[in-house]
């Protein structure tokens, strides 16, 4: 048997697989028949974990369900404790939704099954805006591959990139094999990417005169950085290269870099790079603490594998997800069109209390009210949906004319009436995840953008061409500054 060493993708090393004494009597069939479920595995032995959380409850067809419901009647119970994913329809206002009865109904079904087996009633994409998310060093076994970088990367907890199905079987029996990140060595990075320059030069100007002031050109200018985040993230998995990455340079934001600038982070990562960790230097918990030698030493481990993300870089990137190009090579840098929106998706990953406040923050400092030919979306989970609802977010929000979807996401959203009919409809977003997945899953075109560029294209009905102000070069930033200030005005 074998072990891969993750920051060295073609090093392989040979155990012989070693069972305690529990788990010889899980394999005899000496447990219970559905813990019988657990898979031989080429790691040399395996660990316990602490917590779950099911990528596999999604309604892909009757195999699917005939699996969860025959470990139900085999008598299964998940031994620790276990959330699950977003499924394929809102549980409890598919029709109100137009969900058809014929995904409805067995999407259901997949969802009562898991609840049967002992799991959460949690049905989100974000595990890790829940009470129960775990911490520094926790093994635990995590599908969903937003979810797995973030509680790797962000949390430093540690999880593989579990296959659907495989996820439920480690939950039964409560372990996973000794492998890949669980393994100290195999966390450490494989290749330097250096942003010092892009964020000295264009990120930190406007994070400083965020916090300089507090005039409305302000909220402008900082609503404009967020979406930096899900194109480095987006960038970074591709310079990746498989490698586990450590980012340097963002250590001057440390201060000011919220667990949603990483969260769409982590989203856009997963969706371009394999790796399963990504470190932030200063920033991400395995990568701080105060001991700058620590941080060399991982740079040492890299071997010399070096990058320097450039200015035009970011931009053709951020140009493939504002557009759906199908490749940077595609991208072209200076091709920025108004468009007319259809839909203003939020939520992919799920909406954080912290997004929803925001979101209520910029509806309430527009005049202006919601475009009725633009429908505006958000997916997040019961238990954050409950929280908005009493802060008053909600009602806000719903206001304006923004609805809600528990349950599921965009990622399962695929079809009309949620999705625009016309074939040539416009989608908005401002997550990198979905910008990146939309065009294929849903063929519609797509645009990408910072939160308030969401709300302001809401309220006019069009996504303007104006860039945002961190790719803008050929002014300085006081002129960049300037004529943001007059446009809001």
């Amino acid at each position: 048997s074998s072990r891969n060493n993750t920051n060295n993708p073609n090093t392989k090393i040979y155990h012989k697989l070693e069972l305690t004494d529990e788990e010889s009597a899980m394999l005899r069939g000496e447990v219970g028949s559905a813990a019988d479920q657990i898979a031989h595995t080429e790691a040399p032995k395996l660990i316990s974990v602490t917590q779950a959380h099911i990528d596999g409850c999604t309604y892909i067809g009757p195999g699917g369900l005939r699996f969860v419901e025959k470990l139900v009647e085999l008598g299964g119970k998940v031994s620790v404790p276990t959330t699950l994913n977003s499924v394929s329809a809102d549980r409890r206002r598919w029709a109100a939704l137009g969900v058809s009865p014929e995904l409805a109904r067995p999407a259901n079904r997949v969802g009562d099954a898991y609840l049967k087996l002992g799991c959460t009633e949690s049905f989100t994409c974000a595990p890790y805006l829940l009470p129960s998310r775990p911490g520094l060093g926790e093994d635990i076994v995590w599908g969903e591959s937003n979810a797995v970088v973030y509680s790797n990367s962000v949390l430093g907890a540690r999880t593989d990139k579990v296959a659907d199905y495989a996820d439920i079987c480690s939950a039964l029996v409560g372990k996973v094999p000794y492998y890949g990140v669980h393994i100290e060595q195999n966390r450490l990075p494989g290749i330097v990417i250096d942003v010092r320059r892009v964020v000295e030069d264009h990120i930190v100007p406007l994070m400083n005169h965020y916090h300089a002031t507090t005039t409305t050109t302000t909220v402008f200018v900082q609503n404009d950085v967020d979406a930096f985040f899900p194109t480095l993230g987006y960038l970074a998995g591709s310079l990746s290269d498989g490698f586990i990455p450590i980012i340097i340079g963002m250590e001057s934001l440390k201060d000011v870099i919220s667990r949603d600038d990483l969260k769409a982070f982590c989203a856009a990562f997963g969706t371009t790079g394999t790796a399963p960790l990504a470190h932030i230097a200063h920033i991400t918990p395995e990568a701080s603490g105060g001991n700058p030698a620590k941080i060399d030493d991982m740079i040492q481990a890299c071997c010399g594998r070096f990058v320097e993300v450039t200015h035009d870089q970011l931009g053709q990137f951020y140009q493939v997800l504002d557009g759906g190009a199908s490749g940077v090579e595609e991208a072209d840098i200076d091709d920025v069109s108004d468009d007319n929106v259809d839909l203003i998706s939020f939520g992919n990953p799920h909406l954080s209390l912290d997004e929803c406040q925001r979101l209520a923050s910029l509806v309430s400092l527009s005049s202006a009210p919601k475009d009725p030919d633009v429908k505006v979306m958000a997916t997040l989970s019961r238990h954050v949906y409950e929280e908005a609802k009493s802060c008053g977010y909600v009602s806000t929000l719903e206001s304006f004319g923004m609805q809600f979807i528990n349950d599921t996401c965009w990622c399962m959203l695929l079809d009309p009436p949620i999705i625009p009919p016309r074939e040539t409809a416009t989608i908005m977003t401002n997550s990198g995840k979905y910008a990146h997945y939309g065009p294929g899953l849903t063929n519609r075109r797509m645009r990408f953008g910072s939160m308030s560029q969401c709300i302001d294209a809401a309220t006019s009905g069009v996504m303007k061409s104006k860039r945002p102000i961190w790719l803008q070069q050929k002014r300085g930033f006081a002129s960049l500054l300037m004529a943001a200030f007059l446009e809001e005005e």
